[in-house]
This record gives structure tokens, sequence and C-alpha cells, in this order.
């Protein structure tokens, strides 16, 4: 019995595989047609996984002498037993109407009840010939069909044949009975038992056809369950009937799964594609935009890195692989990309939707995925791609397309010259550049910049890179002063609303340089601009409001703006000289696909530079190398206390383990120069242990290494590693003298120290500032170490004491301009206060906002900083929105920022509640230069937020309302008592 049982478990795995197998084979034609979905298809495939795995049993398992299913071959297709069933009851059917036909019309068999028969419903009358017509069919196969069905089989002939008795027995009570007078409730006898017959006909009439069919499957499929005297290995055998269609079931569901088609375009249904027409303007793809998506290891879901030339169109790769994750897989996905101007266009591109779906971040130092995680990589051409298919474990599909061609040029003195790196000399010559230019104008503009602009603006549009910020608004200034009056003209109406809004976002300040630039339809663009400003700038440039952008070379590397000529001011970034990345970036930017034919790009050379340049054009692109040993290896610091503290790892050799599957173990002998990565972990561990970050203990077998509270701390607030131990003192001593009547104290203790470099205080404006603070926040400054002294010394231009930590004076004078914001809230007032860039200001108030929640989650760990969590918790929603309170829960909406804010509540929408349930049409009737898009946009965000924080609460009322798992019990009561 164990030998059979062992038998019929080998043969059982057998099985799964093949019908597994065999179900890949049937769906994967389907899956590549794209014309079939698996949803129109899931009839079809039950059907055959059913059939296929008792067929596949019943090979198998099933002996000559008790077949489970004799001599038929599927229970759902077309089988022999059906079909006789199907057969006889044509038959039966075609014999009563044919005697029906000839039957003698004087006197007819049975008068007197087929005459009453007759005069009821037409459905009892059909239910009738049902009847008598089931019972002829198993007149007909009592004797034939069921004489060689098995044991088990019997339970269904029997059972049919009883059935088939008792309604011969009603028949022939019915058929036989006279008319009688009423019985005693007034009807009459063969009436009251016509309408019983027709209420019990009438009920199982829908089953009269499907009793035989559904029977016998049902029958059949459960025989392992009915009772029968067959011996233990027959049920065993029949047993497996059942599991088999569960386990087909489960391997159809598998395959479903690995292969989720919801339509023809790649998986998705049609709508998808339709609304990529609808949105974006794409009605058909790349071909190598389908070809990379049909590879087999997008289909596998394996990993990949696709690398092609800027504006190639891989972005759109991604959102389709995206959306089938989504839809079809029902996963959430994580879309890294470099920069934060990334995420936020993609976030706006994707819409409020994505939140919760779609988590987009900026790019991590290192990535950790479960096995089943697929890893989708996307770049521009790199010189090392097999390292990086190495630590992703990927595939790498490569193409040079571009949608628009793109000529490369330079100028040297008057003339134009194409690049060629064939050419000895990089460069060949094209063009003169014909202008002329007066002396004057010559003097102001000896690049000819002017001339190259005016080119192509206003009709087509271009973006001149600056290597600083400064050149790029004296740059617009100079090319706006000799443009003709024409380009005044040019959508003017445009230029007049775009005018208001960026005066509307500056609550009633604007840029003086862009008031005068503007209505020639030029604008600048670097990070000078505050994020209103600059959304408003770069949505004016792609509708082509704007027909020129000066702008650094973050432009480039960030959100997507093409040009159909692009001009390099100079091939220095700030005084650095460009990087072949940096210089693709920039000239990729050329060429606007489905506008223009060709894309130009010119890069303005001086003599000096020529050889240099040379360089740059012919080299090959830059490698990509791992930035965990960059700083003094503080990544391998981090990443060590983050796999410790999560207890990833907890011991030196499985911190080895994990950072064998990084990019830094690929390039090991590259990086790695004077120690081994073994030797760099244990100098690693051995720095934390010193930094009370981590202990080091021994079991026995080896070290265990354990985070300890600071260390765990520090990974939690997303610390940087270098002020961990600054930030524990400077909060230690802050809670000797907490001053609690103003702010000031609490946000020098949130100031990021990474932006204490980026500032050199004007000390005459420092003086002045310092003084106006009360006598509490001086005594404060003064305990952190800026006494008034101090400052009035450096602002007469005195020396100072050696020992002065001049980086706690800066930090403090950075907490001025926060304190002096969260004050007067208008970042122009505090701009021109503290003569400071609005930008910079704006990127500090943003960068203190997260470093203050860094911050909290720091205190939050530690017991002894329990005073700081309450504060800082509202501390961090204050720098969050930087607006009067009244404004914050406004400013939560996406898209509305703090001009919007106050327009929405001057307009009597004071609350997130009023927002959500707002009328778009009238919202944007309402609001000035709101368009219905807008509006449409804020309602459903407002509308989202609203539910979200209805849910969060839903959420703890249903925690409070939770029963106790561990709730003592009536018994434990009593046992303790």
């Amino acid at each position: 019995m164990n030998a059979e049982k062992q038998e019929i478990k080998v043969r059982r795995v057998s099985t799964r595989k093949r019908t597994r197998d065999s179900l890949r084979s049937l769906l994967t034609p389907a899956r590549k047609r794209g014309s079939t979905s698996l949803r129109q298809c899931s009839d079809s495939i039950q059907t055959w996984v059913i059939s296929t795995a008792m067929a596949d049993v019943k090979a198998q398992y099933c002996s000559d002498s008790e077949d489970l299913f004799g001599d038929y071959d599927s229970i759902l297709g077309d089988s022999s037993l059906l079909a006789k069933l199907d057969s006889a009851e044509q038959n039966e059917r075609q014999r009563d109407h044919h005697c029906a036909a000839n039957s003698d019309p004087v006197n007819p068999p049975e008068a007197n009840f087929t005459a009453l028969h007759s005069s009821g419903d037409g459905l009892l009358k059909q239910a009738y010939d049902d009847d008598n017509l089931t019972d002829s069919i198993l007149d007909d196969l009592r004797d034939e069909s069921f004489k060689d069905l098995p044991a088990t089989q019997c339970q269904f002939s029997e059972e049919a044949s009883e059935s088939a008795k008792r309604m011969k027995l009603l028949e022939g009570d019915k058929t036989s009975t006279p008319l009688r007078h009423s019985d005693r409730t007034g009807k009459d006898e063969t009436e009251r038992i016509i309408e019983d017959k027709a209420a019990r006909q009438t009920a199982s009439f829908p089953k009269a056809r499907r009793s035989m069919t559904d029977q016998l499957k049902k029958t059949m499929l459960c025989n392992a369950a009915a009772p029968s005297s067959v011996s233990r290995t027959v049920s065993l055998k029949e047993a497996v009937v059942t599991e088999e269609i569960s386990v087909a079931m489960q391997a159809m569901e598998t395959v479903s799964a690995e292969t989720p088609d919801l339509g023809p375009f790649f998986g998705l249904p049609t709508k998808v594609k339709d609304l990529f027409y609808k949105l974006r303007g794409i009605k058909n793809l790349y071909d190598w935009q389908e070809t990379c998506l049909n590879l087999n290891c997008v289909q596998e879901r394996r990993n990949l890195i696709y690398s092609l030339p800027t504006s190639g169109g891989k972005t759109l790769v991604a959102e389709i692989l995206i959306l089938r994750e989504l839809l079809c897989r029902k996963k959430d996905c994580l879309f890294i990309l470099p920069y934060i101007s990334l995420v936020q266009e993609k976030l706006h591109m994707l819409g409020d939707g994505s939140r919760g779906s779609v988590i987009e971040m900026t790019l991590a130092k290192v990535l950790y995925m479960s096995k089943t995680t697929q890893i989708i990589g996307m770049s521009a051409t790199l010189g090392n791609i097999k390292d990086l298919q190495r630590f992703l474990r990927a595939e790498n599909y490569t193409n040079d397309f571009r949608p628009v061609e793109l000529r490369e040029y330079v100028k040297l003195k008057d003339s134009i010259y194409e690049v060629d790196p064939k050419e000895e000399e990089c460069f060949r010559f094209s063009r003169p550049l014909n202008f002329k230019y007066s002396s004057s104008m010559q003097k102001l503009d000896p690049d000819h910049i002017i001339a190259l602009v005016t080119e192509v603006i206003p009709k087509h549009s271009c973006l001149v890179f600056c290597p600083t910020k400064k050149n790029c608004e004296n740059v617009a200034g100079m090319i706006c002063k000799y443009l003709k009056a024409d380009f005044l003209q040019h959508k003017e109406a445009e230029k007049a609303i775009l005018l208001r809004e960026l005066k509307a976002s500056g609550n009633g300040s604007m840029c003086p340089v862009l008031q005068k630039i503007v209505p020639y339809g030029v604008a600048y663009h670097h990070s000078g601009l505050t994020n209103e400003e600059r959304k408003l700038v770069e949505a004016a440039y792609s509708d082509g409001v704007l027909c020129l952008l000066t702008c650094t070379s973050t432009l480039a590397a960030g959100i997507n703006l093409p040009a159909r000529r692009v001009i390099l001011r100079s091939p220095y970034v700030a005084t650095d000289f460009l990087k072949r990345s940096q210089y693709k970036q920039m000239v990729g930017r050329a060429g606007r696909a489905g506008i223009d034919s060709t894309g130009e790009s010119i890069l303005i050379l001086q003599e000096k530079d020529k050889n240099m340049a040379k360089k740059l054009v012919s080299a090959p692109m830059e490698t990509c190398y791992s930035n965990l040993m960059q700083d003094d290896g503080k990544g391998v610091l981090s990443l060590i206390l983050s796999l410790i503290g999560l207890n990833i790892t907890n011991s030196l050799e499985q911190v080895m383990d994990f950072l064998s599957g990084t990019l830094l173990s690929v390039q090991e002998r590259q990086l790695c120069l004077e120690k081994s990565l073994w030797e760099i972990i244990q100098e690693c561990v051995g720095l934390l242990k010193e930094k009370g970050l981590i202990t080091v203990s021994s079991d026995g077998h080896g070290q265990i290494l354990k985070v300890t509270k600071l260390g765990k701390a520090t990974y939690k607030g997303s610390v940087d590693l270098t002020y961990s131990d600054i930030l524990y003192n400077d909060l230690s001593k802050g809670l000797e003298s907490l001053m609690l009547n103003s702010y000031l104290h609490l946000i020098y203790l949130v100031t990021p120290y990474d932006m204490i470099s980026q500032c050199q205080p004007d000390w005459m404006i420092y003086f002045r500032q310092f003084n106006l603070l009360s006598a509490a926040e001086q005594r404060m400054a003064a305990a952190v170490g800026v006494p008034e002294s101090f400052v009035a010394r450096k602002a007469a231009g005195q020396t100072v004491r050696k020992n002065m930590d001049m980086m706690v004076a800066r930090r403090l004078y950075l907490a001025l301009v926060l304190f002096s914001l969260l004050r007067e809230t208008n970042l122009w007032c505090v701009a021109e206060k503290f003569q400071l860039s609005r930008g910079f200001i704006q990127t500090l108030l943003s960068s203190s906002s997260a470093f203050c929640s860094c911050v909290l989650h720091f205190t939050e760990e530690l017991e002894e900083f329990w005073p700081f969590k309450a504060l800082l918790a509202e501390l961090t929603r204050r720098l969050s929105y930087c607006v009067t309170a009244e404004l914050i829960p406004l400013m939560e909406v996406a898209g509305v920022m703090e001009s919007r804010a106050k327009q929405l509540y001057n307009a009597g929408y004071k609350t997130l509640a009023h927002v959500a349930n707002a009328d778009p049409s009238v919202l944007a009737k309402t609001i000035e230069n709101l368009y219905k898009k807008q509006a449409n946009q804020i309602v459903a965000s407002a509308k989202m937020l609203l539910n979200e924080k209805a849910a969060a609460l839903q959420e703890e009322v249903d925690e409070l309302l939770m029963m106790p798992s561990d709730l003592p019990s009536t018994t434990e009561m009593a046992v303790q008592n």
C-alpha cells in the first residue's frame, strides 16, 4: 500500500508540472498576439484545465477494470456519453412530435387528460413533455450506457432510476384519475392535481434538461466522497481527481498571474493607448520601444537596463511597464529619479492618483530588493554598462535612436563648424555667421549670441546655457535690449497673463529682470527662482508663450524642455570644464519630437579652449561608479549601520555577504585600491563602535553586532553620520536652557548643518538683525556661542578670537533668516532684508523642514529627549508651509501654493472640506487665473486627501474598538482565583 501511495504521489507531481507547462504553451501564443486577453479566454481555459486533469488522472491512476470514467474522454467537452444523451433526447423529442402529428384527431388517446392539460399554460405543457422525455431517455440508456460503469458510478445510476420510477408513478396516478366533482375546498380534484403538478414541474423546469448532464458531472467530480464499498486503493486513485482539478486551477491562476494580459496594448487595455493619445498626443510607439517591450526578459519579468540618447523616449517604456504592474499584477512600484525636479514633473504628469501606488523618490545609494522584484534601469549611453549588468543581474538593450536628427556645431570667431569626430580636426567648416553688428553691439556681444538666437526665435524655441546664475540674467537682458518691437506683439495677451501670475506668486512682488524680459518672450531659469516662478516659466515655455530661456546646466539634467536650437554660452560650468555627460545632456535638448525635423546645438568656443573641446566632443562616455566610497567611505558606514539596525545582518560575515551584491563589490578593483572590501568592512565596524553607534560582542561562534540606542536614532532619523554626535551634543546642551517663549532656539537646533557652507553672512546685516532680538533671544545666542560682542567686532571689521566657532555663527545667521521668515511669511521681504536670493531662502526652508523631521525621529528613539517630541512636531508643520496657521490645511492640497491658498481662503474656501466639495466650474470662475483643468486637479486632490484623513481616523476607531487578542478568558480568571 505504501509503495502504491508513493507511486501515486510521484505521478501527481509529474501531472502538476505537465499541467502548468501545457497551460503556459496555451497562453503564450495568445499573449504574443495581443488580440485576446486572458479574461476573454478564461472559460475555455478552465474547461481545458478540468478536462485535461481528468484525462491525465484517468490515464495514470485508474486500472482497466475500474476506470473512473469508463470510455468517456472528457466531462466538459463533447464526450461520448453527453453526445449520446443529446442524441437520445433529440430523437425522443422528434418521435413525440411525429406521434402527435399522426394521431387520430377524433379519438386521441387519453383525451380527457390531454384536453385538461391543453387548457393550461404552455409552459406546463413543455414541462410535461420534457418530463416524459427524460423518462424515455433513461429507459433507453439504463441497460446500455450504464452497464459498464465502475462500482462508484452505480450511485448515479440508482438515483436516476429511483427518480424515474417516482415520476412514472406520479404520472400514472394523474393520467388515470377520472373527472370528479369539486372537493370540499370547492375545486375540482383533477384541476387541483394539475395545479400541484404545474407548481412542481414549473419549479423544476429549468433543471429538467440540465439534470442529466449536471448530475453526471457532479457525481463524477465527487466520486472520492461518494460512499462505496470499493477498495482503499481505488479510493486513493479517485481522490487524486479532486486534488488534480484543484492543482490545475491553481496552475492556471499562477500562469495568469505571470502573464496577466488585460488587452492588446502590451498587455494593457486599448483604453490606455487611447489615453496616451488623448493626454500626451502619442499615437504610435517607436520601433525600438515596441522591440524593448516585447523582449523576453521583459515578458518574463527579469531585470533589464536599456540605454539610448537623450530624448529617445525612454521614460514612456518605463511608464507602460509601471501601468502593467499596477493594473495587471496589482503591485506597487518604485519610480526612482535622480533629481527632485524630475520627481515633481513626473508626479504632475502621472497625476495625484499615483499616490499610494507609484512611490516616486530620488536615487538611493544602494538597491536592496527581494528576488521577486523586477528592476528596470534606463539611462543615456554609458561606458561601463557591463558593471551595471553584473550588479543588477540584468540584460541590456541599447539603441542609438533619436526621434529628431541632432546636428552638433561649434562657433569659433565668426564661423560655424560642424562636429565630426571622424575628421582629423574634429570640426568641419559649415558656414560663416552673417550678422551686421554696430561697434557698441559688438562690444556688448562679442560672441554673437544675439545673432545666433534671432535666427530661430520667435518662430522656434531656443535654450542658451550659461556658466553661472548671474550670467543667465545678464545674457537675457542683453538679448532683449536688441530685439525688435515685433517681439512684444507675439502672444502679447498670454504674456500679460504670465506676468500677472508671476506677480501673484510673489504676493505682489516680482523680479525686475523678469518684468523687463518676459514681454519679449524671454526668461531666465536657475535655482534663484522660487518653485512657483520656476513652474510658471517652464509651463509658459512648453506652451510657446516664451520662446527663449537662458539657463544653467541644471535644466539639462532636470525637467524635459526641448528646443529647436541649443546654444552653449561657454564650455564651462562655473569654473569647471564640461564633462562629456554634461555636454551630451545639454545638446540632447535640441530637437522637439513631432515638431522639428532636425535639432541643432552650437558650442561657443574661444581659441584657448579648442583642443579641450575636441576631446569633449569625441571622448567616450564616462563610466558609472559606486558612491559608497565617496567622502571617506561615508556611504559604506551608513549602509552598515542600517543593515545592523534593521537586523538584516549581525556579523561581519553577513555584512560581507550583503556588500558582495552591491556595485561597490563589482568595482572593487577600481575603487578599493589600498584595502580590500573585507578590510574596509572591518574598519567601518570599528569606527561605528568607536562612535557609540553599535556594540561588538562574542558568543563563542564569532562576533555579534548590535545597534545602540544612539545608532538606532541615527539611522531611523536618517542623520548624516558626520553630524550625529554633534546633533546629540547640541540637543543635550539645548535641554539645559531651552527657550520656549520664542521659536528661535528650536529653529537653531533644526537648521541643517550641510547648508552652513553655502552662506557667507553679511556682518552688518547680521548685527542689525541681532539687535532686533529680545533680551532672552540674545541670551540664547550667547549660550550657543555667539555673543553680541562677537557680531559687533565682525561688523566693524575687527579680528576675533581664533577659538571662536565660525560654523556656529553661520548656523545662527541661517536660523535668523528662518526665524524672520516664520514671523513675516513673506519670502520676498526676507530675501531683500538679508540680501539673499529668494531661491536660496526657499531651499533653506525646505531643507530645514526635512531636517526638522529627521531630528524629530532622532529624538523619538532617545528617552532623554522626550520634551522635543511635541515641540518639533509642530515646528515641522510650520516649516513645511511657512504660512499663517489658517492657510496650512489648504497648502496640503497638491497644486496649491501660498498665493493660491490666500485666494481660496479669501473666496470662502477656508477648509479642506470646502475645497473637496467645491464645483470646479464655479471655482475656476471665482479664483483669478485659475483654469478649469487646474480647478479639477485641485478639487480631486482635496477629495483624495480628505478620504485619506477619514480612512486614517477610521483605522484609529477600529483599533480602539477591536477586542484585545490577549484578553484573559473566564477560565483563566477562575484558575487565578
